[in-house]
């Protein structure tokens, strides 16, 4: 049975909660509606709930090509994609499908400072390459709300031990573009991520540890502490990471990291 917790968090948009704690959003403007990623229901379909919440011509927004955040892609017509995720090896893009044979070539792509109109508003999008070669932050300038996917974590850390994961070097440059990029824009902005359970906790739960300017900040300091050698991760729980190598856990404020020793400096610098 397909379970999906719907909120409204602002007006026309919705962020719905699958069953495996993936979550997307639904962002309505004037025209059409985007909806931000898909979260992951094996032999389920995710239409109808976005049908319930809008019946305005959809585009879909997918922050990066994990299977968790793309295996709906084939419910959609016109799909956004940052290409640079096409450079993932074919056979880990192939498992990241999930049994679907979704053609991630013939989607749009995007890069920073595309703009996907709504009518009355714009989403635009900034590139941040770290957990994925081709991840990207979705902005809702109207109502100044920030889609992050998993690019700068979910609360709980983000993911660099993945395969594909930039360098944590690379990464840091990623890092320190997206907070320029989202200050020369006020730096108001609430960020939802793509596994937003958190976000509906108390915070008197000691795991609530929301998105925010903040965390950004503090991850900013994480990771060049990492790349410095002046914070050296301990060994991380092998039963919660899907790495190539013993990954490492790394924390420093809000902020934390799953990372590979192997993968801390930029290639171009060896």
């Amino acid at each position: 049975m397909q379970e999906f917790r719907t909120t409204r968090i602002a007006s026309g948009v919705y962020s719905i909660l699958d069953a495996g704690d993936s979550s997307f959003y639904v962002v309505e403007g004037t025209d059409r509606a985007a909806v931000i990623d898909t979260g992951i229901t094996p032999g389920g379909r995710i239409m109808p709930v976005v049908r319930s919440l809008t019946d305005k011509p959809l585009v879909l927004v997918i922050t990066h090509a994990h299977i968790d955040h793309m295996h709906h892609m084939d419910e959609f017509e016109e799909i956004y994609l940052c290409h640079d995720d096409l450079t993932l090896p074919q056979e880990y893009l192939q498992e990241m499908m999930g049994g679907k044979a979704l053609d991630l070539r013939s989607t749009r792509d995007m890069h920073t400072g595309t703009a996907i109109s709504l009518g009355d508003s714009d989403l635009e999008i900034c590139q941040v390459p770290g957990h994925t070669p081709g991840s990207v932050v979705v902005l809702d300038h109207r109502r100044d709300l920030l889609f992050t996917g998993d690019a700068i974590g979910s609360g709980y850390g983000v993911w660099l031990q993945v395969p594909g994961a930039v360098p944590l070097e690379d990464y840091l440059q990623s890092l320190r573009a997206l907070m320029k990029w989202l200050v020369d824009r006020g730096g108001r902005m609430r960020f939802w991520g793509g596994h937003s359970y958190q976000q509906f906790q108390s915070t008197l739960i000691p795991g609530y540890n929301p998105l925010s300017m903040g965390l950004l900040a503090d991850l900013i300091d994480l990771v060049d502490g990492v790349v410095r050698g002046e914070i050296v991760g301990r060994a991380s729980n092998a039963d919660k990471v899907m790495s190539l190598e013993p990954a490492r856990y790394a924390s420093f404020g809000r902020a934390e990291l799953q990372y590979m020793a192997s993968n801390i400096h930029s290639r171009s610098a060896e």
